[in-house]
């Protein structure tokens, strides 16, 4: 009984939508009916008038107009009723798809908010087991130093899943991204700047582009190319390059590195919401940074892909953005 009232709750203006819907349908019918019966009276008393009152030719003739002015009618409400019938028939399917689409939202919100959740757990978790092995005195003092960076490297990295999951949510809530005209180098050397902070073993290499400008919004940048890069130090193998060039009227970031890599076919279910493990092809695809990544940089007007020879091939992660001027 909770259930069903539940579902009520949830549902109850698509249910109310789906009755009126029911309702119109037999209404509509019924009035074509009776319209119809009427047209077929009417014809019946005329014509009887008419053979009454007329002999000959002009009888003919106006039982003749009266047949085809019947047939125009009969013919018009035939149309009207078959075209309500479609209508009815749209809206059906429109009232299923959207009832689909709010389901398939809900439950990824609440997968999001579960996973979310959990990912968040894990480095609280160790976050407080480090605190309280330094408060107890278990650690011998000279590992404070290592295991204080650690418990840094984990604020960090609940740091970055807060931004990743406040940049999407500000992104949806206010629709497409504000444009900013932004120096490409520019753009790309200070966030690598302020990743060298959290990780100064990183071997990351950026091969700086021509000096051209791209319209995007920095903090949604930011946060793609941190996914990125955070994808490329657990499965990438070592190093990474940074290759940035234009194309076209686009602005093109390569993530290159000599890692895991994936099976081609796979490379569009690397941005699958939710995707886990499943094996070396959809190593890169776990949680939630690629997907939003992803949506991030189409809410830019750009694209993010991925690509990669094979397993143990390495992978390019490619990061496009609109230009702003023309090169040269």
């Amino acid at each position: 009984m909770n259930r069903f009232r539940q579902f009520l709750k949830r549902n109850l203006d698509v249910i109310a939508f789906a009755a009126a819907l029911s309702t119109v349908g037999p209404l509509m019918g019924w009035w074509a009916v009776l319209v119809r019966r009427n047209i077929v009276a009417s014809d019946l008393l005329l014509r009887g008038q008419i053979e009454a009152t007329f002999d000959g030719v002009e009888r003919a003739n106006r039982l003749l107009a009266l047949d085809q002015a019947t047939e125009r009618q009969l013919f018009m409400i035939s149309g009207e009723s078959t075209l309500a019938g479609l209508l009815l028939c749209v809206l059906a399917v429109v009232l299923f798809m959207v009832a689909r689409h709010r389901q398939r939202e809900t439950q990824r919100m609440h997968s999001m908010l579960s996973l979310t959740t959990h990912q968040l757990k894990t480095p609280l978790a160790g976050v407080r087991a480090l605190l309280q092995s330094l408060g107890n005195g278990s650690i011998p003092p000279e590992l404070h130093a290592r295991f204080l960076n650690q418990g840094i490297a984990e604020c960090d990295r609940l740091e970055h899943m807060v931004e990743t999951t406040l940049a999407y949510q500000r992104t949806v809530a206010r629709g497409a991204s504000t444009p900013e005209v932004v120096p490409a180098m520019q753009l790309v050397g200070e966030i690598l700047e302020h990743r060298r902070a959290s990780f100064p073993d990183d071997d990351v290499r950026w091969e700086p582009t021509e000096p051209v400008s791209v319209t995007c919004d920095r903090d949604a940048v930011r946060v793609v190319l941190e996914n990125l890069l955070d994808n490329a130090r657990k499965y990438g193998g070592g190093r990474v390059d940074l290759v940035g060039h234009s194309r076209g009227t686009r602005w093109r970031l390569e993530i290159r590195d000599t890692g895991q890599g994936f099976d081609p076919q796979d490379a569009e279910r690397l941005f699958e919401p939710f995707e886990r493990g499943g094996g070396q092809g959809v190593a890169h695809g776990s949680g939630l940074g690629l997907y939003i990544s992803r949506q991030l940089a189409r809410r830019m007007r750009g694209e993010l892909t991925a690509k990669s020879a094979g397993p143990g091939q390495g992978s390019v992660f490619a990061l496009e953005l609109p230009l702003a001027v023309a090169r040269g």
